[in-house]
């Protein structure tokens, strides 16, 4: 299927704009679409100068490409993903139903990562002529404005595990330092994603954990910094008890019975 001449696309540098009509065509080749939803243009920071070391393959100073995600929708009963780089832009496709689209909004929302609903909050309909595109928009935007409010079961359960990995840390550190290491990341990430929860507000991506806690609590923030300097991985795991105190109110796992999930049917 050929694509309209009419369409609206996202702002973005002009060397851009090329790599993002060939990304709208590529839409029309993969399905017939009921609607193409087009994220912003995500251009990285230029990397800082590197030198160059004679004879290796790849340049180390090489930017990342630009990226821009796009909805695909369409009414055959399938699903795909594709990537492909038209210059230096790279452009991530999902190819989906409405329903099936609404039904994973609102699983990620359910785990309090809204991670499509966040870029299609900010994103333009650029082929939409039932009006269908529009409309996921605008659900994406009222889901993100609703905030996430956790219940309290399943903030019991982040501050549980957050204090296990917090003790398998401690009991790791003279014997595996690269374990207890991996350990005291996933305690950090379940102390900030409770804050954040407590906070009323969704989970942060993994890399914007820390700015996400520090738009909640400054001191908490620097005491996340000192979980992390230098090689006193004993020094970290101190500072990280610290924050547990701050943020979960205690630093190991008390007596807890967790909420009763229904299985699974069959075997």
């Amino acid at each position: 299927m050929t694509r309209p001449a009419q369409h609206r696309l996202p702002p973005a540098p002009a060397e851009f704009s090329a790599g993002l009509r060939a990304a709208l065509d590529l839409a029309f080749v993969l399905t017939t679409p009921d609607a193409v939803v087009v994220g912003a243009v995500e251009v990285p920071a230029a990397p800082e100068p590197v030198a160059t070391i004679p004879g290796h393959p790849v340049p180390l100073n090489e930017p990342p490409p630009a990226r821009v995600p796009l909805l695909v929708l369409h009414g055959a009963p399938w699903r795909q993903r594709a990537l492909r780089r038209f210059g230096g832009l790279l452009a991530e496709f999902s190819v989906n139903t409405d329903l099936q689209l609404r039904r994973d909004l609102a699983d990620e929302a359910q785990l309090g990562r809204p991670v499509t609903a966040r870029w299609l909050a900010a994103a333009t309909a650029a082929h939409d002529p039932l009006g269908r595109g529009g409309a996921l928009v605008e659900h994406a935007r009222q889901l993100i404005a609703r905030g996430y409010r956790p219940s309290d079961a399943e903030q019991s359960g982040r501050r549980v595990q957050a204090l296990i990995d917090l003790y398998e840390a401690r009991a790791l550190l003279a014997v595996d330092q690269v374990g207890a290491q991996l350990m005291l990341g996933r305690a950090l990430e379940q102390m900030v994603d409770f804050a954040c929860a407590a906070a009323g507000a969704w989970l942060p991506a993994p890399a914007q954990r820390g700015g996400a806690l520090a738009g909640i609590d400054r001191a908490a923030a620097v005491l996340l910094e000192a979980c992390t300097q230098g090689y006193d991985l004993a020094a970290n795991l101190r500072a990280a008890e610290r924050l547990a105190d701050k943020l979960l109110g205690m630093r190991t796992a008390p007596d807890w019975i967790g909420p009763r999930i229904a299985a699974a049917a069959g075997l």
